[in-house]
């Protein structure tokens, strides 16, 4: 499989029929079509969304936005290209979380599913109903069981996956700065060595941190140690060019394993 790739505002570009020139007919849109990227490259470094909604979908995408906005907290996140076939993306959910937001965004969509830890599909009373889509499919879980869930999709093209929660667990704040005594800002400088600082929220144990790329490949650990403020950890980090993510794991107040990310995909300075 091949991939390209804590921001609270929500940005999300929709990719819609008048921003791409195909001879097809509309009701074949996304499939086939010719995107403009650029969406697709804002939704990703802001942290947004990439929604593929034909231009008659667009009506019904305030159900999509609203629950965006009641799930801040990012688990898993992956951007780029899907090949033809059957794809699965394990994703673990801990404990507190309260609500949980699958959501499959493929050009070229067949079928999407999430499967929940003990094999059976995601649905019944704990499943709100949400608006379907050619492109896009969302599913919320209300008090998701703890465990390891898949998301089962099948199609190929321009793709987001997404997965947010809402938890008294995340990442609250998350800032750089190159060099002892200099202003902390939202990206780090690339091929020198910053001060990346972290504040958690939900008073975690056993905090861990590492950098992933867009394609969720692991690029380095980050040796995290304790700030002067409560729940609050620095680490040195000398990042290239690439952009990246910082990928949080932990155990919380009873023990549990959980995971959380940064939503852009941030691009060193220079």
């Amino acid at each position: 499989m091949k991939w390209f790739a804590t921001a609270v505002v929500l940005s999300v570009p929709l990719l819609v029929g008048a921003q791409q020139q195909m001879p097809s007919p509309r009701a074949a849109w996304p499939c086939g079509a010719r995107l403009d990227m650029s969406y697709f490259h804002v939704a990703e470094g802001s942290g947004g969304h990439l929604l593929l909604l034909a231009p008659e979908e667009i009506s019904d995408s305030a159900a999509l936005l609203t629950a965006f906005g009641a799930h801040p907290e990012t688990i898993f996140r992956i951007a780029g290209s899907v090949t033809p076939g059957l794809h699965e993306f394990p994703v673990p959910i801990d404990p507190s979380v309260e609500s949980v937001l699958f959501s499959i965004s493929v050009q070229c969509l067949q079928s999407a599913d999430i499967v929940r830890p003990s094999g059976a599909l995601a649905v019944g009373d704990d499943v709100p109903d949400l608006p379907n889509f050619r492109a896009e499919h969302m599913v919320i879980v209300r008090r998701p069981e703890p465990g390891m869930w898949t998301m089962r999709v099948v199609g190929n093209g321009v793709s987001a996956m997404v997965v947010q929660a809402r938890s008294a667990i995340g990442i609250a704040q998350m800032d750089f700065a190159p060099a002892s005594g200099t202003s902390f800002a939202a990206a780090p400088t690339a091929g020198v060595e910053n001060t990346l600082r972290i504040r958690m929220s939900g008073h975690p144990s056993d905090v861990r941190a590492s950098v992933v790329n867009g394609a969720f490949q692991r690029l380095t650990d980050l040796p995290l140690a304790a700030a002067e403020t409560d729940a609050t950890y620095v680490s040195p980090f000398a990042p290239g060019t690439e952009a990246f993510r910082v990928l949080v794991t932990g155990s919380d107040a009873d023990g549990f394993a959980f995971q959380r990310m940064s939503a852009p995909l941030i691009t060193p300075t220079r």
